[in-house]
C-alpha cells in the first residue's frame, strides 16, 4: 500500500514538473510571438510548437494535459492541439471532429482567437483533400472575423489560406498576389518564419510558371531568413524547393545536394516534408542513373506515404515509383503503382491528377498502346495548360511528340515538337533575360545613388562658397581645403562608380555570351542559331541553305558506352563538322544530338557538296574515348530558300528531308523539296 502511494506521489510529481517545463516554454513562446493568441495557455502553445517528438506522442501529451486541467479554456485549447496532432498523422475524421469540438467550446467561452486558429486548421485539411467548396465556406467565416476587427496577423493568415485555395484551383497569379500581401503583413509584424513561408509559396508558383530566376531568388532569401530564425521546418522546405528548381533546370547534381541537405533538417513531426523529399529524390537519382539510391528513397517514400494515409502523399510516392519501375523495365509493377495512385484520384487536386495521367501515359507507351497513350496525353495536356504549370506542360509535350511519331503522324509530331521547343526557348530566355535585368537594375541603382550623392556634394560646395565670403582669411583657407578634400572624394567616388559600371557591363556581355553558347560543344545554342537564321534570311538576296544534322543511333552510344562517351562524341562531331564548313557558315547545336548549319549562297559553293563533305568527314574515322573506338555517322536534311519563303517553311523542309534520310537507312544527305511543293 505504501509503495502504491509512493508511486502515485512520484507520478504526480513528474506530471507537475513536466507541466512546469511546458508552462515555462509556453511563456517564452508567447513572449517571442508577441502574444499571437492571448487566451492560449503557454503550456499548449509550447506543445503545438514542438517539432522534436512524433505527432502520436504529442497527441497523447495533449490528452493528458486536458484530462488534468479543470480550466475550461485550457481544455478547449488542448482539444485543438489534439486535433492538430491527429491531422499530422492523417487521421482526418478524428481531426475534423476535434476541430468541431474546439469551435463549439470557443463559441461558448467567447474565445475568438481559438475559433480563428481552428478555422485555419479546418481550411488546411479541406483544401488538401480537394474539398474546395467547403474550403470556400470556411474562408468566408475567417474573412468575416478579419473584417470585423483590425488584427493584422489574422488578415495575413487568411490571405495565405485564400492563396493556397487559389493555387489548388490553378489560379496562379491570384494566388501569388495573395501570398505577396501576406508576406508584407508578416514582415510588418516582425514574424520572420511566417515571412519565409510566404516567400517559399511565392517561389513555388514562380517555378511552376517558368520564372526560374525569380523562384531561385525567392527561395534563397527564404532559406536565409529561416536559417537565421533557427526554424528547421521552413529551412527544409526552402532547400527542397531549391532542389526541385535545379532539377527542372537539368542540374541534377545540385538538386540532389539540396534535397539531401533538406532531409537533415526534417524533424520528427514533419512526416509530410520527408515524404515529399524522398519522392523528389527518386526522380533526381533516376535521372542521374543511380538506381540503387533511387530505389532506397522510393521505398522510404512509399513506407511513409502508406503510414500517413494522405492522398496527395500517396499520389506523389506511387507515381514516382511507377516511373522508376518503368526505367527498370518492370512494366507490370509500374502499372500496379499507377493503379494504386489512381485510387486517390477523387481526393486530390488537379495537379496531382495530372501526375497520375502522365504516369498512365508512360505505361501505355511502354506497352505500345500508342493510340490510347496519345488520347491520355491530350487530356493531361489540357489539364496542365488550364493549370498554368509550364514544367508539366513541357514534360507532356516531349512524350507526346514521340508517341505521334511512333504512330506515323509526322505532321502532328512536328507541330508538338515545335510547341515544346518554343516553350523551352521561352524558359531559357526567361533565365538569361532576368539575370541581365538584375545586372542592369543594379547598375541603374548604383548610378542613381551616385547622382544623388554628387548633387548633395554640389549643394555642400555651394554652401561653402556662400559662407566663404563671411570668413576671415584663416577661415577662407580652411574652407578652401575642405572644398579640395570633398572634390577629391567626389572624384575618387566617380572613378569607382565608372569602374563598377564597366565591370557590370563586362559581366552582362559575358552573360549574354553564355546565354547564346552551348556549354558542351562551344557552338551557338538553339536560341542564337534561330536568331541568326532570321537575320540572314531577311538580309541576303541570294538563296540561303539550312542543314539539319542528326547523329545516328546516338542513344545506343549513350546506353553502350555511357553519357561521358556520348558527350565526347558530341564534342568531336561538332569539331569535325565545323572544320568541313566554310568560315562564314554558322554551325549550332539545335538540341540533344541534333545540329543546324546555315550557309549563305555564293558562287562555287554547292550546298549538297558541303553537306556531303561534313557527312564524309564525320564517318571517316571513329571517335576514340578511353581506348574505345566509337563509329559515328550523321544523317543530314538540306533545304534552300529565299527570304520570301519564311523561316518556318525552310525549317519544315529541312526537317522533312532529315526524316527521309533517317528512314532511308541513315548516314546520308537528302535534299528537301522546294517550299512551293510543301504547300
Amino acid at each position: 500500500m505504501g509503495r502504491r502511494v509512493s508511486s502515485q506521489a512520484g507520478g504526480s510529481l513528474r506530471r507537475s514538473v513536466a507541466l512546469a517545463v511546458l508552462l515555462w516554454l509556453g511563456l517564452a513562446l508567447a513572449f517571442a510571438a508577441g502574444a499571437a493568441n492571448p487566451s492560449e495557455p503557454p503550456a499548449i502553445a509550447a506543445l503545438r510548437a514542438d517539432q522534436t517528438r512524433t505527432a502520436a506522442q504529442l497527441q497523447a501529451q495533449a490528452a493528458r494535459l486536458r484530462a488534468d486541467s479543470k480550466d475550461p479554456a485550457f481544455r478547449a485549447w488542448a482539444t485543438l492541439a489534439e486535433a492538430e496532432f491527429a491531422n499530422d498523422q492523417e487521421h482526418a475524421e478524428a481531426a475534423l471532429a476535434g476541430l468541431d469540438q474546439a469551435m463549439a467550446q470557443a463559441a461558448a467561452l467567447k474565445l475568438p482567437d481559438l475559433r480563428f486558429e481552428a478555422l485555419i486548421r479546418l481550411s488546411t485539411i479541406l483544401v488538401n483533400r480537394g474539398r474546395s467548396k467547403e474550403t470556400e465556406a470556411v474562408l468566408a467565416k475567417m474573412q468575416a472575423m478579419v473584417e470585423s476587427g483590425s488584427n493584422a496577423r489574422w488578415r495575413a493568415l487568411w490571405l495565405h489560406e485564400r492563396g493556397v485555395l487559389e493555387r489548388k484551383l490553378g489560379r496562379f497569379e491570384e494566388a501569388r498576389s495573395l501570398f505577396l500581401q501576406a508576406r508584407s503583413l508578416f514582415a510588418q509584424l516582425g514574424d520572420a518564419v511566417m515571412e519565409a513561408r510566404e516567400m517559399n509559396s511565392i517561389g513555388n508558383l514562380d517555378g511552376r510558371t517558368g520564372r526560374f530566376s525569380d523562384a531561385v531568388a525567392m527561395h534563397s532569401d527564404a532559406l536565409t531568413i529561416a536559417r537565421k530564425a533557427g526554424d528547421k521546418s521552413e529551412t527544409a522546405r526552402s532547400l527542397r524547393m531549391l532542389g526541385v528548381l535545379y532539377l527542372n533546370l537539368d542540374d541534377e547534381e545540385l538538386a540532389s545536394r539540396h534535397l539531401l541537405e533538406a532531409l537533415d533538417h526534417v524533424e520528427e513531426r514533419n512526416r509530410r516534408e520527408a515524404i515529399a523529399l524522398h519522392g523528389e529524390l527518386i526522380g533526381t537519382f533516376t535521372r542521374l542513373e543511380r538506381l540503387a539510391e533511387a530505389e532506397y528513397h522510393g521505398q522510404q517514400a512509399v513506407r511513409l506515404a502508406e503510414q500517413s494515409g494522405s492522398h496527395p502523399n500517396r499520389v506523389n510516392a506511387f507515381t514516382r515509383m511507377a516511373e522508376l519501375r518503368l526505367l527498370q523495365g518492370h512494366i507490370d509493377d509500374a502499372e500496379q503503382w499507377v493503379a494504386k495512385a489512381d485510387e486517390s484520384r477523387d481526393h486530390v487536386a488537379v495537379r496531382d491528377r495530372s501526375l497520375i495521367g502522365i504516369s498512365r501515359m508512360r505505361v501505355l507507351a511502354a506497352r505500345d498502346r500508342t493510340a490510347e497513350a496519345i488520347k491520355q496525353a491530350d487530356a493531361v495536356l489540357a489539364d496542365v495548360r488550364d493549370l498554368g504549370d509550364r514544367i508539366l506542360e513541357r514534360s507532356v509535350l516531349d512524350l507526346m511528340s514521340e508517341l505521334q511519331l511512333r504512330a506515323g503522324d509526322a505532321a502532328s509530331a512536328f507541330a508538338t515538337r515545335k510547341a515544346h521547343q518554343k516553350l523551352d526557348k521561352e524558359l531559357a530566355i526567361d533565365v538569361a533575360a532576368r539575370r541581365i535585368a538584375l545586372l542592369e537594375s543594379s547598375l541603374e541603382r548604383e548610378r542613381a545613388k551616385t547622382e544623388r550623392e554628387l548633387l548633395q556634394r554640389d549643394n555642400d560646395i555651394q554652401a561653402l562658397r556662400l559662407n566663404r565670403q563671411r570668413l576671415i582669411a584663416i577661415a577662407l583657407f580652411v574652407g578652401l581645403a575642405t572644398v579640395l578634400v570633398v572634390s577629391a572624394l567626389l572624384y575618387a567616388r566617380y572613378r569607382s562608380t565608372l569602374r563598377h559600371r564597366n565591370e557590370l557591363r563586362a559581366s552582362r556581355d559575358a552573360l549574354e555570351r553564355v546565354a547564346n553558347t552551348d556549354a558542351l560543344t562551344g557552338l551557338a545554342n538553339r536560341h542564337a542559331a534561330a536568331r541568326a537564321l532570321g537575320e540572314r534570311l531577311g538580309r541576303i538576296p541570294e538563296p540561303l541553305t539550312v542543314m539539319l544534322l542528326d547523329l545516328d543511333e546516338f542513344k545506343r552510344i549513350n546506353d553502350t558506352h555511357g553519357h561521358q562517351a556520348g558527350d565526347a562524341v558530341l564534342q568531336e562531331a561538332a569539331k569535325r563538322m565545323r572544320a568541313a564548313l566554310p568560315e562564314d557558315a554558322l554551325l549550332g547545336r539545335w538540341g540533344g544530338e541534333e545540329f543546324i548549319a546555315i550557309l549563305d549562297g555564293a558562287p562555287g559553293r554547292e550546298p549538297a557538296s558541303v553537306a556531303e563533305a561534313m557527312r564524309a568527314t564525320l564517318a571517316a574515322a571513329p571517335v576514340s574515348f578511353e581506348g574505345v573506338a566509337i563509329p559515328v555517322t550523321v544523317s543530314i536534311g538540306v533545304a534552300t530558300a529565299f527570304a520570301s519563303d519564311g523561316i518556318d517553311a525552310l525549317l519544315a523542309e529541312a526537317d522533312a528531308a532529315l526524316y527521309r534520310a533517317k528512314g532511308a537507312g541513315r548516314n546520308r544527305v537528302v535534299y528537301g523539296r522546294p517550299p512551293a511543293a510543301l504547300a
